[in-house]
């Protein structure tokens, strides 16, 4: 696995999903940027109480607030965001790096659409309840780790999977192989922590569950 999460990362910034991953993360900055530009405009909607220190207070509280409940959607926004290129990126990883197998086939738009909708809310949902639980020292990095695995391995493998497998032969191996997907969605939730890398985890993810899942096949 780890041999495969080395090839995932160097094929990440490869020429031929370069392109993919500058324009998706021109478009993830733009998104975030919005997002911001609205807190701040909700910032500045807050009304005055006119005095000085209680409005100070106010506003520090409330950017801190601002700040910590963002952080948990970047990660989010991004995975919506980069939906819109996977498909491409796995077929162009299949067709370099096993060109032997049979292709894949992609989903339809509106279907990954869907997809990527519903796993973002999912992943917003289940963030937010977890995050009072990030603020604690010593459990916050672990605790994130094992739930956006689990969330994040069983998202990535379907995605590779179903362009090969029916939608109930890709629950039953995933089923089969729980434990190697959870392991490669934590995996995936470590390099989600690395400031600046964690802009291109649907890409690593991507790339790094082509060679999981193909592993898993041969096996």
């Amino acid at each position: 696995m780890l041999s495969d999460a080395l090839r995932a990362l160097s094929e990440t910034f490869s020429r031929p999903l370069r392109r993919v991953l500058w324009l998706s993360l021109a478009l993830t900055i733009v998104v975030l940027a919005l997002f911001g530009a609205g807190l701040q405009w909700a910032l500045d909607a807050l009304p005055s109480f006119d005095t000085p220190w209680l409005d100070v207070t106010l506003e520090w509280i409330a950017r801190f607030i601002g700040v910590v409940v963002l952080i948990p959607l970047v990660h989010p926004v991004v995975s919506l965001v980069a939906s819109f290129f996977l498909e491409s990126i796995a077929a162009k990883i299949e067709a370099q790096d096993y060109p032997a197998d049979p292709p894949g086939r992609d989903q339809p738009v509106l279907q990954s659409l869907w997809v990527a909708i519903r796993f973002t809310v999912v992943l917003i949902v289940v963030n937010v309840i977890a995050l009072p639980f990030y603020l604690v020292p010593g459990i916050n990095l672990a605790l994130f780790w094992i739930v956006n695995g689990y969330l994040l391995g069983r998202e990535y493998f379907e995605l590779v999977a179903l362009r090969h497998l029916t939608p109930d032969a890709a629950l039953t191996l995933r089923n089969r192989h729980r434990a190697r997907t959870f392991i490669a969605g934590i995996v995936i939730a470590a390099f989600a922590t690395v400031p600046f890398l964690n802009l291109l985890t649907p890409l690593f993810a991507t790339v790094f569950m082509v060679h999981t899942s193909k592993r898993i096949g041969r096996a």
